[in-house]
């Protein structure tokens, strides 16, 4: 199973924001980060879950809930937290 404290501090997920019209719109990506552990790309489109077998589906959701940890990404100011104004 997946440990988030045992793991890289980076969660491979990260939830992203974007305004769209008077809403905001909250998406899963996985994220890639540079060095000093800063986002420096994502996925463009966002995460879908497709398993071979339930455990490794599993994981992915543990992972996934890691991302809760972490400020939420604006995908207008990337790689900047997201601040709803």
């Amino acid at each position: 199973m997946f440990d988030a404290e045992a793991d890289d501090p980076c969660p491979k997920y990260r939830i992203y924001a974007q305004k769209s019209g008077v809403a905001t719109v909250y998406s899963m990506h996985e994220t890639v980060y540079d060095f000093d552990m800063v986002p420096m790309e994502y996925s463009k489109v966002p995460v879908s879950l497709i398993s071979l077998n339930p455990s490794d589906m599993i994981e992915e959701i543990e992972q996934m809930l890691y991302a809760f940890d972490h400020p939420i990404i604006s995908i207008e100011n990337f790689p900047e937290h997201y601040e709803d104004l």
